[in-house]
């Protein structure tokens, strides 16, 4: 009877350790399930599209009352779930308001992703950016305040450093 209780017992905690292990598979656990949510993310932000054409066809709209500065405009998706930032007519960045990184924390955040740069804000020091190479003309730049991601940015490498857009 005991013999058969102990097995019941470590067959339980069997069952419950790999119900946890399942669960972590689920969310952000590792680096390739990290750069496969970058990748899938990118794929959506139309970065390096003509913005007329989006515009034309509804997808993407330029903020009212904003100004064009030095062939730069502020633009949002239909559904508003990212904005854009437009240089010369080609969608240069775009931040995603629906990225599975916000509110996630630095360590989490530098645990997940290997090759992280960090960029200071000129402005405060609790404000910095975590930025993440794609390849050599593309990123994403993680923004950071109080050690907690708020925004998630896509796009042209040589673009992602504007920390105040169309100015």
């Amino acid at each position: 009877m005991q013999q058969s209780l102990y097995k019941l017992m470590f067959f339980s905690l069997i069952l419950i350790l790999t119900a946890c292990n399942s669960n972590e598979a689920v969310g952000l656990s590792n680096n390739n399930e990290v750069k496969k949510t970058i990748i899938s993310e990118f794929s959506k932000m139309n970065i390096g599209g003509d913005f007329k054409l989006f515009s034309k066809s509804g997808e993407i709209k330029k903020i009212e009352n904003t100004d064009i500065v030095d062939n730069c405009l502020y633009a949002e998706s239909k559904d508003g779930d990212v904005d854009y930032l437009v240089f010369s007519n080609k969608i240069s960045t775009a931040t995603y308001l629906n990225s599975v990184f916000l509110g996630i924390n630095s360590s989490e955040l530098k645990s997940k992703i290997n090759d992280l740069s960090l960029i200071r804000s000129e402005y405060d020091e609790a404000t910095y950016y975590l930025q993440y190479d794609l390849d050599e003309r593309y990123g994403v730049k993680f923004y950071l305040v109080d050690d907690k991601v708020i925004e998630v940015t896509y796009g042209l490498l040589d673009k992602l450093q504007y920390q105040e857009g169309c100015s």
